[in-house]
């Protein structure tokens, strides 16, 4: 038997992670953690960082729970993570602060970095 059961928080926690990214992006959410905004490279590169991870959810789904479910499954986990996401910005953006300072930082993302 499978462990599907851990399959679904990794999943929540994969797509929470890609709409945090999207929404630490923009510089209104950034400016109530009280970070500047991103440089237009770093704003592109967590862009696409952040799709990568919602394509990644999706393909997960689908590869373990099959065309049908899966999509319903990552579906009902996009809405549930964005939700959550937007609670958080507005009670307490301060919890996403670490996640903003690591993506300003020239640690993130770190495969698209040019060498020096």
């Amino acid at each position: 038997m499978r462990a599907f059961f851990l399959l679904y928080p990794a999943l929540g926690l994969l797509l929470f992670f890609a709409f945090a990214l999207l929404a630490l992006t923009q510089f209104p959410h950034r400016r109530a953690i009280g970070l500047t905004d991103l440089a237009s490279q770093q704003t592109i590169w967590t862009r696409v960082v952040a799709g990568l991870l919602v394509i990644l959810a999706l393909v997960l789904a689908v590869l373990n729970e099959g065309g049908g479910f899966g999509i319903l499954l990552w579906a009902g986990l996009l809405s549930l993570a964005s939700c959550i996401v937007a609670l958080i910005l507005s009670w307490r953006p301060s919890f996403l602060a670490p996640l903003a300072q690591f993506i300003s930082s020239d640690r993130f993302p770190i495969f698209f970095r040019k060498s020096s």
